[in-house]
Parts: structure tokens; sequence; C-alpha cells
């Protein structure tokens, strides 16, 4: 009985409890590295013959997926209406650390200004698609040297709960999408009595 009530209350912690997820992305001398939870991820170079039975598979998928090609652009309309109208959205805080510089100063000005506007679009359009707890953007402009470092690091809270909930209705979307394709294709065309 004990026993039983510690592995309902573990499962209810695990459901109910936001799970943080920490990436990173760091961009420095030309170089790419994405971490989670600080641990670095490392590119393996596949070789030759795993390349090319991966792109075998991969056609194969891509044969199988006829569904996704014959989605229109209110299909995709739908969907994104769907996950706007999400009850249940995760919760993200974003920090972005951007160092530039080159060699026209007035190019560094303008930029400058362009990244904090964009900035600002691209937190209106997080706004829409998660509960956005905190953003935070640094900008360093140099304008002597010749140069791009930029690191940003995000964690997105979401339990058990709302993953399942976010499939549910992706899936139940998809599904109806499906159907009206499928009805739609039955009655195009055939006999026509009158």
């Amino acid at each position: 009985m004990f026993k039983g009530i510690i592995v309902f209350l573990l499962t209810l912690t695990i459901i109910l409890f936001p799970i943080p997820l920490k990436i990173t992305l760091k961009y420095k001398n030309k170089v790419l590295e994405i971490y989670i939870y600080n641990k670095k991820i490392k590119a393996k170079t596949p070789s030759k013959d795993k390349v090319n039975s991966k792109i075998k598979t991969m056609e194969k998928e891509i044969a199988k997926a006829d569904f996704l090609k014959s989605l229109t652009f209110n299909d995709f309309k739908l969907i994104i209406n769907k996950i706007k109208n999400l009850k249940f959205k995760p919760t993200m805080s974003l920090n972005t650390y951007l160092e530039y510089g080159f060699d026209d100063a007035a190019f560094v000005a303008i930029l400058f200004g362009l990244i904090h506007s964009t900035y600002s679009f691209f937190y209106l359009l997080l706004q829409k698609f998660t509960k956005v707890k905190k953003i935070d953007l640094k900008v360093t402009p140099h304008f002597k040297e010749n140069d791009i470092n930029m690191e940003i690091s995000g964690i997105i809270y979401a339990n058990l709960g709302k993953i399942i909930y976010i499939s549910f209705v992706m899936i139940s979307c998809l599904i109806s999408i499906k159907h009206k394709k499928t009805n739609s294709k039955k009655y195009k065309g055939g006999n026509v009595h009158g």
C-alpha cells in the first residue's frame, strides 16, 4: 500500500511538474557548438557506406510521406492556429549575447538597429507559440574588428502532461486534415446522374 502511494506520487510529480530543458548554441571563430545541459554534442563524420544507406532509407521515407507533400497553405494555417490556441503552452526563457564587427562603421551602426528591431519581432512571434518567461539580448558592436561571436542560451519548461496534450491536439488535427482529403478524393470525378 505504501509503495503504491509512493509510485502514484512520483508519477504525478513527473506528469505535473515542469522539466527544464537547457539548450545552448555557441558560434565562435566560425565554429558552431551545441550544448544540452552543458554537455557538448559532437557531430561524427559518417563513412561513405553509411551515408549511402542513410540516403536510401531517407528516399524510402520521403516516398512514404505523400500525405505531408499534399498539405496545402490552408492546412499549414490550420496547424499554426491550433498551436497558437493551445491552452497549455510550454514556458521558455531566452538569453542572447552577440558580438560583431565590420570594417565599415556605418554598416555596423545600421545593423545594430536592425538586430534590435528583428529581435522584438522574434519576441512577439515566440509569444504566440510559447509563454515567454524572460528574454534578454546583449549586443556589443566592434567598429574596427571583423568578427562575429554569438551565444544563444534557452531553457524550455514543459511537463509530461503538456507534451501529451500538445501531441494529442496535433495528431487529432492531422487526422482531421487527412480525413477531409480522403473524402474530397472520393467525390472528385465519377459518374454524374441526373
